[in-house]
């Protein structure tokens, strides 16, 4: 009788993890929060575009372009998005 590890690792898994799948799993998870933590930073620097540097140039100096707004809530957008497609794959009620 060959003893349990043996035959998973035989089978490409050790102590029963499927390393490649686990690899797989990780690098995707890092790339969706690099793209998450990039559209939000992304986001805001969108809507700080046309701020005023200081206090002394006035509220209403300088206006932020619409396409800079509209790219913000896109952005936001996307966060938003990936948030709730976590949950709803995380809920089992949801499916």
């Amino acid at each position: 009788m060959v003893p349990t590890i043996v035959r998973a690792a035989a089978g490409g898994s050790f102590l029963g993890v499927d390393w490649g799948a686990f690899v797989v799993v990780s690098l995707v998870a890092f790339a969706a929060t690099v793209v998450i933590v990039v559209s939000y930073a992304l986001g805001l620097r969108l809507l700080a575009a046309g701020a005023p540097l200081d206090e002394s140039e006035g509220a209403g100096a300088v206006r932020r372009p619409p396409l800079a707004t509209a790219g913000a809530v896109v952005c936001f957008a996307v966060g938003v998005a990936a948030v709730l497609y976590g949950i709803w794959l995380i809920v089992p009620q949801f499916h």
